[in-house]
């Protein structure tokens, strides 16, 4: 089984940046296709790592985030905590989510716990069911009343700055991430030469 990945935070300053758009906790009905039109206008593709509940609750929106190119990923089924639970509960967790999300995953399966909080057994029932375990380095905190409504944009945009290499985390069920992420995705071409990475990359 593939060993977990980690991407770790790079601050060297260099004039090309490679930038992995990463979306958590869909798909949402109304925010999710936003968020998509917004990706192709700028013809930038994203990795969604989708709550299994949410994707069986809108499996036409899981099929078009595929359609469209982007990568779609484990992120669990009920987005618990897993430090908390049971090897056998994290193994559960896993499973069911894969179930919908396996048909459109690629050749190296992509996990993100939810918080990013993982532990032995997170990690161990990640290579059992053959993930790579991917974490970020830019946290644009969109998720927070205090960037919001677009403030998180410019938290996002501090960090891309100054690194070669950035995994960055939004969220496709927020509604202020979906009313500015066209925004967002404009003031990081701003930043000079950008590479924005496929899925298949990560």
């Amino acid at each position: 089984m593939p060993k977990p990945s980690f991407l770790q935070p790079n601050y060297e300053s260099v004039a090309t940046k490679r930038v992995w758009i990463t979306l958590d906790d869909g798909p949402h009905p109304r925010r999710t296709p936003k968020i998509l039109r917004a990706l192709a206008a700028h013809k930038v593709k994203a990795t969604f790592f989708v709550i299994g509940q949410n994707a069986k609750a809108h499996p036409d929106i899981i099929k078009a985030i595929h359609d469209q190119g982007h990568g779609i990923a484990n992120h669990t089924y009920t987005h618990p905590d897993l430090t908390r639970l049971s090897l056998t509960s994290i193994r559960r967790e896993l499973s069911r989510a894969k179930k919908l999300t396996e048909p459109y995953e690629g050749k190296s399966p992509l996990f993100r716990p939810p918080y990013g909080a993982s532990n032995a057994n997170v990690e161990l029932a990640a290579r059992e069911l053959g993930y790579r375990l991917i974490l970020w380095n830019v946290d644009t905190l969109d998720w927070n009343k205090r960037y919001k409504p677009d403030g998180w944009i410019q938290h996002g945009i501090d960090q891309i700055r100054n690194r070669s290499s950035n995994v960055v985390l939004a969220h496709d069920i927020q509604k202020t991430t979906a009313d500015h992420f066209s925004m967002f995705l404009t003031r990081i071409k701003a930043l000079g030469s950008i590479t924005f990475e496929p899925p298949s990359t990560l």
